[in-house]
C-alpha cells in the first residue's frame, strides 16, 4: 500500500508539472539496428503540417519547440553515448546535461561487477570523458544523477592500457536548440538522423508522427543495408544474419506450423542462427519428420514444397528440386516458399523475403567482385569455429586488420577472432559462413573442417552450383544435388 501511494503522489507531481511545461522537447541519440551506439551528425526535421524544415548540427541533440500545448513527463534529462562503439581498449563518451550538477559514473562487467566509477561534476552542454578498459567483453557504462540513472552498453574488442574514466574536457556550445518556426501539438513532423558510419555520412530510418509531447528519439541507422554485396554488375544483395535451420517442433517438444506463400501453413519451423558462427553438426545425423531438435544441412530444393521435406535423406539426385532446372524464384526455394522466425529482429520475415543465392552469383561474390578495401574474403576461425568471412563491398580495413585476404589456399588460424571481435566485424557488415560439413544420408562428414553452400542454379547435367571451402581451397562449383548442405539466403540490397 506505502509504495502504491507513493507511485501515485509521483503521478500527481508528474502530471502538475507536465501542465504548467509550456514546450514540446525532443532528444536524439543515434543506434545501429544491431544495438550499437552512433555519434549524430545532424538531425533535420520536417514540419510537414506546416512545409518547413531545419537541422540541428552536433553537437546540438535536442530541440525544443515553445506551445501553449501540455507536454508529456520528462525523466532523467542527461544524454550518455560513446562513440567509437565497439572500440579497441579506448573510446570517447559523451555526457550532455541541460544543467549542471553531480554526477558518478560506473563501469560494470556482465557479471553484474564493477569494474571503476569516477565522481565528477557536469555542466551544461556536453562534458566529455575517455574511458579505458583492459579486458575485451561487454560491459555497462551507468551515468547517475539526482535526477536519475542512463545505461549504455559498451564492446570493448581489444585489450586497454587500464580500467579508468578520464575527463577530457566539455562543449559548451549551445547543446538545445530552440526552434523560431511555427508548431502547434499535433503537428506533423519527420525526423531524420544522419551520422557517419564505415567512413560514409548515412541517414537513418525516418520516424513520421503527429507530436503531442515532449519525446526521446533513438535513429536507427540500418548498418545491414551501409552491408552490400555485389554478386553481379549491377545486382547487390544482403545476406541473411545467420545460416538457415528447420525443426519439427520449433526446438520444442510439440509440433509447429509456419506460414508458407500462397497462404496456409506447413509443420515445423524455419529459423536464422542465433549467432553467425552457429552450426548443428553430427545432430544432424538424427534427421526426420518428428526430431525435436534442429537441423541445418539439407538435400537441394527441400523447402517443404511439393513433397521437397527437410527431412529428406535420399541418395537418389532425381529425388531433389524439379527435375534438372533451377530453383530460382520458384516454392521449391526455401526463402521464396517459407516464412523465416529472424532472431536479429525478433519477428517472422514473410515467405519470399529471402532467396536462395545463384551459382554465377556465389562466383562472381567470391571471385570477380571489387571492393573499396580490395578484400572479397579471408579464411578464419571465428569463436572457435572455422570458416569463411566475406567483407561487404564498402569495407573499410582500419575496422579490423584481416590476414591472407582473397587466398585460397590460406588456413582457418590465418584470422583467430574471438565474439568480441566479431562483434565489431559484423556491426561494419561482415558475414561469416561457418564450416559446417555436409550430410550424406544420416552421416555427417567433415563438420569443423569443409563448408558447403547451396546455389538456386541446376546446370544441364542436372547438377547444383554452390559455394565451397575448406583449410586450402575456396571456389563455386557444380556438383550432384543429393547431399546435404548448408543454406545462407539472400535478399536485394535497398
Amino acid at each position: 500500500m506505502k509504495k502504491l501511494i507513493t507511485l501515485l503522489a509521483l503521478a500527481g507531481l508528474v502530471m502538475a508539472q507536465s501542465a504548467m511545461s509550456q514546450n514540446i522537447t525532443l532528444k536524439f541519440t543515434g543506434a545501429t539496428d544491431k544495438g550499437s551506439f552512433v555519434r549524430l551528425d545532424s538531425v533535420r526535421v520536417q514540419n510537414t503540417s506546416r512545409s518547413w524544415s531545419e537541422t540541428i548540427v552536433y553537437p546540438d541533440t535536442v530541440l525544443e519547440f515553445p506551445t501553449v500545448g501540455i507536454t508529456g513527463a520528462q525523466g532523467m534529462s542527461a544524454g550518455i553515448a560513446a562513440y567509437p562503439n565497439p572500440f579497441n581498449g579506448t573510446t570517447n563518451v559523451s555526457v550532455s546535461m541541460p544543467q549542471g550538477g553531480n554526477a558518478t559514473l560506473q563501469v560494470y562487467n556482465i557479471a553484474g561487477q564493477k569494474i571503476v566509477e569516477r565522481n565528477v561534476t557536469l555542466v551544461a552542454g556536453n562534458n566529455l570523458f575517455e574511458v579505458r578498459l583492459q579486458k575485451a567483453q561487454v560491459y555497462l557504462l551507468s551515468v547517475a544523477t539526482p535526477q536519475g540513472r542512463k545505461t549504455v552498453r559498451l564492446l570493448n574488442c581489444g585489450d586497454g592500457p587500464e580500467n579508468s574514466i578520464q575527463p577530457c574536457g566539455t562543449v559548451l556550445a549551445a547543446e538545445k536548440s530552440q526552434s523560431v518556426n511555427p508548431f502547434q501539438s499535433g503537428d506533423v513532423l519527420k525526423i531524420v538522423g544522419y551520422a557517419t558510419i564505415g567512413g560514409k555520412s548515412v541517414a537513418s530510418r525516418e520516424v513520421r508522427q503527429a507530436q503531442t509531447a515532449s519525446e526521446n528519439f533513438t535513429l536507427v541507422f540500418a548498418m545491414s543495408e551501409s552491408a552490400a554485396f555485389s554478386v553481379g554488375e549491377n545486382s547487390k544483395i544482403v545476406f541473411s544474419p545467420g545460416n538457415l535451420q528447420w525443426s519439427a517442433t520449433g526446438g520444442g517438444t510439440d509440433a509447429t506450423t509456419h506460414a508458407v506463400a500462397g497462404g496456409g501453413t506447413a509443420a515445423g519451423t524455419w529459423r536464422f542462427a542465433p549467432n553467425q558462427w552457429d552450426t548443428i553438426g553430427s545432430d544432424n545425423g538424427n534427421i526426420s519428420s518428428s526430431y525435436t531438435g534442429w537441423i541445418d544441412l539439407f538435400g537441394w530444393g527441400t523447402s517443404g514444397y511439393d513433397n521437397k521435406y527437410p527431412y529428406m535423406a535420399s541418395t537418389k539426385n532425381d529425388d531433389y528440386g524439379n527435375g534438372n532446372t533451377s530453383i530460382s524464384g520458384t516454392n521449391y526455394d526455401w526463402g521464396v516458399y517459407n516464412a523465416i522466425y529472424n532472431p536479429k529482429t525478433s519477428s517472422t520475415d514473410a515467405p519470399g523475403t529471402w532467396r536462395a543465392i545463384s551459382g554465377p552469383e556465389w562466383d562472381y561474390l567470391i571471385n570477380s567482385r571489387s571492393t573499396a578495401s580490395g578484400i572479397r574474403y579471408a579464411k578464419a576461425s571465428v569463436n572457435g569455429v572455422p570458416g569463411l568471412v566475406i567483407v561487404p563491398d564498402n569495407w573499410n580495413a582500419s575496422v579490423y586488420s584481416l590476414d591472407s585476404t582473397n587466398t585460397t589456399n590460406a588456413t582457418f588460424n590465418s584470422n583467430v577472432i574471438t565474439a568480441a571481435q566479431w562483434g565489431a566485424l559484423e556491426d561494419a557488415g561482415c558475414v561469416f559462413l561457418p564450416a559446417a560439413g555436409r550430410r550424406s544420408g544420416t552421416s555427417v562428414l567433415y563438420s569443423g573442417s569443409y563448408g558447403y553452400y547451396w546455389s538456386s542454379s541446376c546446370n544441364s547435367y542436372g547438377n547444383v552450383g554452390y559455394g565451397y571451402f575448406y583449410s586450402k581451397y575456396v571456389s563455386a562449383l557444380y556438383l550432384s544435388r543429393n547431399a546435404g548442405y548448408s543454406v545462407r539466403l539472400v535478399r536485394p540490397a535497398n
